[in-house]
């Protein structure tokens, strides 16, 4: 993965005007993504959500430019920017704005939608065109509340008046309710690039503001770090740079600017962004006094604070000045040790065998799926005894390691900070080897810790798998999930690691730990030793394009409407769509997602006794924005959503076309639509409570396979492990006018000879195997 080229003067053009050539639908997405995870993330992080390879997402977030996504910190993490805006006027008669309750998008407003003046329903058609015109039609209201909070000024509380027109001076000073900053900064409109008026939304008097407003300092961060790349932009010219000042008083800007870098400094866009006169004399971002140490922070990582940023004035004698424009020859070890430091994932490539990346790669190379380092202060520092320790860890009995002096609860050896770098999660990264299996454990009566999924000792009753709890986790760490274990009702907590029984109340510790895994289990791995004999031939079907098979990924393969296997799927999506014409239907070919499907359909047949896996074939009806993620990443409750969880919390699935359709965006081609195999199995009627299916055999602790609406004739299915499903295919459709449907016979008497009466007697056949994904 590459950091962006710098784009020049991109907020210089028309308010109206669209950067780049972006595709709308991955923009919508990468925004959704962005704002699903509180409107920031690193490129690594929202390359992994959005299934992106690391060259497709830099292309994309390029061609949208920072209009869109602005990247911060040295280019390393990436800010969902937009130009939609809520309409401030009290009345309007229409505009291009949003027209909503301020009060209601911030969960303030105490009227309901009846008694409010103001617009609270943001899917009404006004809203729709605008958020459309902004290519944000896929996101929910707390996305866009995401969005919106950390682009629109009309959020923020109201800007000081005296402060900003008596030079500075407000006779409440810090007890003022309201903003000391700049009211032109906050608009991207101010004109003088060292404005003696504070540009600093992060000080405490303007954070207790804004936190009394409602909002917090993570959202206050991305709005500086905005705000300052568009007041740069403002004031720059094409190769000249005009300084303006607002007063005489331009002798006394130095000690208020250096003020002003400490603070947004790490949120510059990148370096060559800055201007000369302005720009930082060091290689990397400053810190402020809350960050953690390089790397501190993590999931596995306990609390530290350090000094205070070091400023330019500071600086030893002969650092700055005039040597600023000399490169220092060491500044970019430097800089590639800092990205390293602040890394905490292990490069799966690298373990396994080879990374093409090399010193560029941006995860850490090490030989072994995890890594435990110490900090002296510094730098982080490899331990020793490294198995020792991870064998320790993996324990759920040990809260510590007394031999090495290391504390897991506080993560520290000695008064030392300690961290444990590893490879990314094994439900993130499924056709990997060498990823991190995560355990999840809660501790009984005996205090003794079981893990989920598996019987305490005396009792039958199995709560869900770690599996699905740590899908869950990855979906959002801070989530209170609900789940049923027999006949009682649970909260898992996972930001307290807490599970309470909601009737009892009664409270058990969680913990999370990982599976051991040796060096020696490691290698063997490696030389495939290990591989499952069991398994079928893997290889793909014999149907599939040969020239068409990457080694990751997948390929798209148009298949010819001359062929039996494009008059199948046709067959099954004319039951229900007669009125619609297919455009045509495409072969997805996912090597990697088709081995683990028939890994999985052998894992059932096993565990059925030997017996044949129910299979069926479905259709499903997804936003254009998931369609490249699936194709990828397979289906994903977690990233593509859910309509309705009235059976259960996974993949809904449909029998009928027709219900798929109306899940499906309407684009200029028409509309597309996937068609998957799905592993069903033993179904039972599901329930809104269920997170996996419930079991069918309490002696033997099996489980059913899937859950559905009708038990007798199912029409929705719903699947809660994502390796049962294997996208197929996608089919891109139109709707037939009038005049067409005459001329091909769609629902005439064209569509009832030879084919439909050969087809007769495997029609109870074709309408069992007809299937629905519901996104």
């Amino acid at each position: 993965m590459f950091p962006l080229p710098p784009r020049h003067s991109p907020l210089a053009s028309r308010p109206g005007r669209r950067s780049g050539m972006c595709d709308p639908a991955v923009s919508s997405f990468l925004t959704q993504t962005l704002c699903a995870h509180g409107g920031r993330l690193g490129l690594r992080e929202l390359q992994e959500n959005v299934g992106l390879s690391a060259q497709q997402l830099q292309d994309t977030l390029s061609a949208a430019g920072p209009r869109r996504f602005l990247l911060v910190e040295g280019g390393q993490e990436v800010l969902a920017v937009t130009d939609a805006r809520v309409c401030v006027r009290k009345a309007c008669d229409g505009c291009e704005r949003l027209h909503l309750c301020k009060q209601h998008l911030m969960g303030r407003c105490h009227l309901g939608p009846s008694s409010c003046k103001y617009v609270h329903d943001i899917m009404n058609a006004e809203n729709k065109k605008v958020l459309k015109n902004h290519d944000l039609s896929g996101l929910s209201e707390t996305e866009l509340q995401v969005l919106l909070l950390q682009n629109d000024a009309f959020f923020l509380p109201d800007t000081c008046h005296f402060y900003n027109k008596k030079g500075c001076h407000c006779t409440q000073q810090t007890n003022c309710n309201k903003l000391h900053v700049c009211q032109h900064f906050l608009k991207g409109r101010c004109r003088f690039p060292r404005c003696v008026i504070s540009h600093d939304l992060l000080d405490d008097h303007a954070l207790r503001v804004l936190e009394t407003a409602g909002i917090d300092r993570k959202i206050a961060l991305n709005f500086q770090a905005i705000c300052d790349y568009k007041h740069m932009e403002f004031n720059r010219e094409p190769g000249v740079y005009v300084y303006r000042y607002r007063n005489d008083n331009w002798k006394n800007l130095e000690v208020r600017r250096t003020k002003e870098v400490k603070a947004t400094l790490k949120t510059a866009p990148c370096k060559q962004d800055v201007p000369p006169s302005e720009g930082p004399s060091s290689t990397g971002p400053a810190q402020s006094q809350d960050q953690l140490p390089a790397g501190v922070g993590g999931k596995d990582k306990g609390p530290s604070s350090t000094g205070p940023a070091q400023s330019q004035d500071q600086l030893p004698a002969g650092v700055g000045g005039k040597d600023k424009g000399k490169k220092n020859s060491s500044s970019d070890e430097a800089s590639k040790d800092d990205k390293k430091d602040n890394c905490d994932e292990i490069c799966l490539f690298y373990v396994w065998k080879y990374c093409k990346n090399k010193d560029r790669c941006k995860s850490v190379h090490y030989h072994l799926p995890y890594k435990w380092e110490v900090h002296d202060g510094l730098n982080w520092k490899e331990l020793s005894m490294m198995e020792e320790i991870e064998k320790a860890y993996c324990d759920p009995k040990n809260s510590s390691l007394p031999s090495k002096n290391i504390n897991f609860q506080t993560m520290t050896c000695s008064s030392s900070l300690v961290r444990r770098l590893s490879t990314p999660s094994s439900v993130t990264k499924p056709t990997f080897l060498l990823t991190t299996q995560w355990i999840w454990y809660w501790k009984n009566d005996q205090d003794k810790w079981i893990e989920y999924g598996e019987p305490e000792e005396g009792n039958s009753t199995t709560s869900p798998s770690s599996a699905i709890i740590e899908n869950l986790y990855q979906a959002d760490p801070c989530a209170i999930v609900p789940f049923q274990a027999g006949q009682h009702q649970y909260e898992l907590n996972f930001k307290e690691m807490i599970q309470t029984n909601i009737h009892f109340k009664t409270r058990r510790q969680v913990c999370r730990r990982p599976k051991f895994v040796s060096s020696e289990d490691v290698q063997k791995i490696k030389t495939g030793s290990q591989r499952d004999s069991s398994i079928p031939n893997q290889t793909c079907p014999s149907h599939w394009d040969a020239s068409a098979l990457p080694d990751f990924g997948y390929k798209a393969v148009v298949i010819s409407n001359t062929t039996s296997e494009y008059n199948e799927i046709k067959q099954l999506f004319h039951q229900t769509m007669k009125n619609y014409s297919i455009i045509k239907i495409q072969r997805i070919q996912n090597p990697s997602l088709w081995k683990v499907f028939q890994w999985q359909k052998e894992k059932m047949k096993r565990e059925n006794g030997g017996k044949e896996v129910q299979e069926k074939r479905l259709f499903h009806g997804a936003d254009t924005a998931f369609m490249e993620t699936i194709c990828s990443q397979n289906f994903d409750w977690r990233i593509c959503g859910s309509n309705g969880t009235n059976y259960g919390k996974g993949s809904y699935f449909a029998r009928d076309a027709c219900y798929s359709h109306s899940y499906c965006q309407t684009t200029l081609l028409g509309h597309s639509m996937f068609v998957a195999r799905v592993l069903v199995g033993d179904y039972v009627k599901g329930n809104a409570a269920y997170v996996r299916p419930p079991m069918k055999c309490a002696a033997k602790l099996w489980l059913y396979d899937s859950c559905v609406d009708d038990e007798s004739n199912p029409a929705v299915f719903v699947v809660f492990e994502k390796h049962q499903i294997y996208p197929e295919y996608i089919i891109e459709y139109k709707k037939e006018s009038i005049r067409e449907q005459k001329e091909t016979g769609i629902g005439g008497q064209k569509e009832t000879g030879k084919g439909q009466q050969k087809d007769t007697g495997t029609r109870g056949t074709r309408q069992e195997e007809r299937k629905c994904v519901i996104s």
